[in-house]
């Protein structure tokens, strides 16, 4: 183990023996941040085993990327522990990838609830579709707003 990510580590290692078969990647990116990609049909396990087993109970944020050239977009729940002092430094980044050309995922809020505008952001401009999300509706845009998501890649606005 490497001394200085001790607990990072430690972190990936219960992961991985807990879910040998659907961590496709799981890497300390720098001291207190940890990246973990699941398979999408497993978020839900991680994610519940993230809270209930590991306290990592506070969602911090949720990104989504668009990687248009491979045909994918990426979405990362940024998640922190509120209740354990000693890893309260630590941010996991849980990721999943997710096809452009049907993208929806599994929302997250009935887990942590603090997700909900996060995934709507994520819904409004990208397009992505969260199943199970409570309020799917515009976050941001005018309600009159009826052109493709604006963060797609693919999407150019006129500079004029």
């Amino acid at each position: 183990m490497n001394l200085s990510h001790e607990r990072e580590d430690y972190l990936i290692k219960i992961l991985k023996e807990n879910f040998p078969n659907d961590i496709k990647d799981a890497t300390a990116i720098r001291r207190s941040r940890i990246n973990v990609t699941v398979a999408p049909e497993k978020i839900v396990d991680v994610a519940l085993f993230l809270r209930d087993k590991l306290a990592f109970d506070h969602p911090t944020g949720v990104s989504a990327v668009d990687y248009n050239r491979e045909s994918r977009f990426e979405i990362v729940y940024h998640l922190s522990s509120a209740t354990n002092p000693d890893q309260r430094d630590i941010l996991i980044n849980l990721k999943e990838s997710v096809p452009r050309n049907s993208p929806k995922a599994t929302s997250l809020v009935k887990i942590w609830p603090g997700v909900e505008n996060f995934e709507r952001e994520s819904i409004e401009m990208f397009g992505l579709q969260f199943e199970g999300h409570p309020r799917p509706e515009k976050l941001f845009l005018n309600d009159n707003w009826d052109g493709p998501p604006p963060m797609r890649k693919e999407v150019r606005f006129p500079t004029d």
